[in-house]
C-alpha cells in the first residue's frame, strides 16, 4: 500500500517537472516581476536573488498552491528579505510533498546592487528528501542571479541553479515595463537534460487596489491567470495555473511589502 501511495504521489510530478523545476510553482509565475522596478516583490526575489538588490524594506511573505488539486501535493513557501546596506539578505523556507513523501528545502541568499544599471545575487539552498520508513537524504545546492536595467522601460535578467545531485537549469528572460502600471515579461528556461522552453506574462495595475495578471508557456503546467488585491503594504493574490490532461492548481500568495521598490 506504502509503494501504491507513493506511486500516485509521485508520478504527477514527475510528469511535469524534474530538477529544480520542481520547486517552481505552477498556480502562478513568482519570477515574473524580477524584469521590472515596480513589480518587484520578496516573491520574485526568492526565485531570481538579484532581485533583492531591488527591494530597500522590510518585506514578507506566503505561498500556497494545491497542485493540480490533489491533497498529496501541496507547496508550501515562506519568505522574507532584509535590506542591509546597498543590498538585502533574503530566506526562504519551501516543503512539497504529504507525510508519505516530501521535499523541503532551506535557502539564504544575498544581492546588492553595482550602481542603478546592475544587481547581482547568490542563495545557498539545503534541499531534503524524506521517506518515513525508509529515510532521509540531504544536498546542497546554489543559486545565482543578474539583473541589467538598460533604460527605465528595459530589464534583462539571468539565473543559473545548480546541484550536484541535479542537472544544472538556466534561465533568461527580458520585462518591458511599459508604465509603472504594466509589464510584459518573457523567459527561457533549459535543464541540462531537456529541451529549453518559454514562457511569457502580462501584469496590469487597473486601479491602485486592483491588479491582473496571466501567463502562458510552451510547457503545459506553467499556464496561469490571477487577480492581485492591494491594501496598504498588504498584498493578496489569488490564481490558477492549468494543465489540459492534470487540471487546475489554486494558488494563494500573501505579502506584506511597502511601495519602495528602487
Amino acid at each position: 500500500m506504502k509503494i501504491l501511495l507513493l506511486t500516485i504521489v509521485c508520478v504527477p510530478c514527475m510528469l511535469v517537472t524534474s530538477a529544480q523545476s520542481l520547486w517552481m510553482p505552477l498556480g502562478k509565475d513568482i519570477g515574473s516581476g524580477s524584469y521590472s522596478r515596480h513589480f518587484q516583490d520578496v516573491a520574485s526575489a526568492a526565485y531570481q536573488p538579484a532581485g533583492l538588490s531591488c527591494l530597500r524594506t522590510f518585506s514578507a511573505g506566503l505561498y500556497a498552491e494545491q497542485r493540480f488539486r490533489l491533497q498529496e501535493l501541496p507547496l508550501y513557501m515562506a519568505m522574507a528579505a532584509f535590506p542591509v546596506g546597498a543590498g538585502a539578505f533574503g530566506l526562504q523556507l519551501s516543503r512539497i510533498g504529504s507525510s508519505a513523501y516530501y521535499r523541503q528545502s532551506a535557502a539564504l541568499a544575498y544581492g546588492r546592487s553595482l550602481g542603478r544599471r546592475v544587481g547581482l545575487g547568490i542563495g545557498f539552498n539545503y534541499e531534503t528528501e524524506v521517506l518515513p520508513g525508509y529515510g532521509s537524504r540531504g544536498y546542497p545546492s546554489v543559486t545565482g542571479g543578474m539583473l541589467y536595467h538598460p533604460g527605465i522601460c528595459w530589464h534583462i535578467g539571468l539565473r543559473i541553479y545548480y546541484s550536484p545531485q541535479q542537472p544544472a537549469v538556466y534561465s533568461a528572460g527580458i520585462g518591458w515595463e511599459a508604465a509603472a502600471s504594466f509589464l510584459l515579461t518573457a523567459e527561457v528556461v533549459k535543464a541540462a537534460d531537456e529541451a529549453a522552453w518559454m514562457r511569457a506574462t502580462a501584469s496590469y495595475r487597473i486601479a491602485p487596489p486592483l491588479a491582473l495578471q496571466w501567463g502562458i508557456a510552451t510547457r503545459a503546467p506553467f499556464h496561469y491567470a490571477g487577480v492581485n488585491i492591494y491594501w496598504h503594504a498588504l498584498r493578496i493574490m489569488f490564481a490558477a495555473g492549468f494543465h489540459p490532461q492534470l487540471g487546475i492548481t489554486p494558488s494563494t500568495t500573501i505579502i506584506w511589502q511597502r511601495d519602495s521598490t528602487e
